[in-house]
């Protein structure tokens, strides 16, 4: 193998610092903010291990052959978690043909899932819960289980987001996002947020964890930091380790609709599933239609929920009666246009 150029550990570069480099800039140019994290925590892994900054890795590949190169790579992988070693050769491999490096090989590169990981079940989610002392931690996971949203999405919620309803007291309360959040292999589902989650937000803006302007975050956490709280919770409630982190708490979201019965067209859109289905900017009406259905849900997913069945019955009940209010009023407009008419129709008679 060629000789590699190394910079002492003390002068290796961090987040902030690798993205002085123009390399690393080129590479991260249009990417997702969450991808931007993922690339630059395997560029800091890969420069600690093999004592090379971005762009003494860039200048050694063209000193040696391309088998070398990717000898390397596999080696500084050495170690890694599965999933973690997959994603560390890909974002390797893609910082230098970034750069302009196509020479690599033909690289067997395949992650197969070894476990089938499940979602929170009710008792689980509120074990993990009762081991987050943070507000801001409950109330992510009590978004992510309402909403069924991504974490990644969770963390871009922002307050106008939600502002339109909440500000009414419109509850289930809807989350309006952007087209960006849409459109793509993981896109955002069109969906709400509870009784729970809406309290959790009262709580945490009253406390001015939560702040009322457009732009602020709903959950004022990073990724990691989110990730590292919930799996502590987790482990300290000894709950299952093949229970995603955070990917357990969509499931959670989707299992509960299952057990609703939700048409299977409009359980597709509220999960971002938009495969086989008709994507497009939700009306009002569209909208509450969602929400009916939500609201019908919402005993499944309510994590405090202390009989789902009979909650859901209730819901049902008071939905019907709601219907038959709204129709009670509707008819009492008519008549009272009709007797208007009737009225106006006896004045011009009763007239000389």
């Amino acid at each position: 193998m060629g000789v590699m150029t190394h910079i002492s550990a003390e002068n290796l570069p961090l987040s902030n610092d690798l993205q002085e480099y123009l390399t690393v800039q080129r590479w991260l140019r249009d990417k997702a903010d969450k991808t931007k994290t993922n690339y630059l925590a395997n560029m800091i892994t890969f420069t600690k291990r093999s004592g090379m900054s971005p762009d003494q890795f860039l200048a050694w590949t063209k000193k040696v052959e391309p088998i070398e190169v990717q000898d390397q790579i596999d080696k500084m992988a050495e170690g890694l978690h599965d999933s973690t070693r997959f994603n560390f050769k890909i974002d390797m491999r893609s910082f230098l043909r970034h750069n302009g490096y196509n020479n690599l090989p033909r690289a067997q590169l395949s992650y197969t899932l070894k476990d089938w990981h499940r979602g929170y079940k009710r008792q689980e989610v509120k074990a993990l819960l009762g081991y987050l002392d943070n507000l801001p931690h409950k109330l992510y996971v009590v978004l992510a289980v309402e909403t069924g949203l991504r974490a990644n999405t969770i963390l871009d919620l922002q307050y106008h987001h939600i502002s339109e309803d909440f500000e009414h007291e419109i509850i289930p309360c809807a989350v309006r996002l952007e087209p960006k959040f849409y459109g793509k292999r993981k896109s955002a589902g069109y969906t709400f947020i509870g009784e729970r989650g809406v309290s959790l937000l009262r709580e945490a803006i009253k406390a001015g964890i939560v702040k009322t302007t457009p732009n602020s975050p709903l959950v004022p956490l990073g990724y990691y930091g989110a990730y590292d709280a919930l799996s502590r919770a987790r482990e300290k409630a000894n709950l299952d380790p093949k229970i995603q982190t955070n990917h357990g708490l969509r499931k959670y979201f989707e299992d509960a609709l299952d057990k609703a019965g939700i048409d299977h067209e409009k359980k597709m859109m509220m999960e971002g599933h938009f495969a086989g289905t008709r994507a497009k900017h939700y009306t009002d009406r569209d909208w509450d239609e969602l929400r009916s259905l939500y609201r019908e849900a919402y005993p499944l997913i309510d994590v405090e929920a202390a009989s789902p069945e009979l909650q859901k019955q209730i819901q049902t009940q008071k939905d019907e009666m709601s219907d038959m209010k709204r129709e009670m009023g509707e008819l009492r407009e008519q008549l009272t246009r009709q007797n208007e008419i009737i009225a106006q129709l006896l004045k011009k008679k009763a007239r000389p």
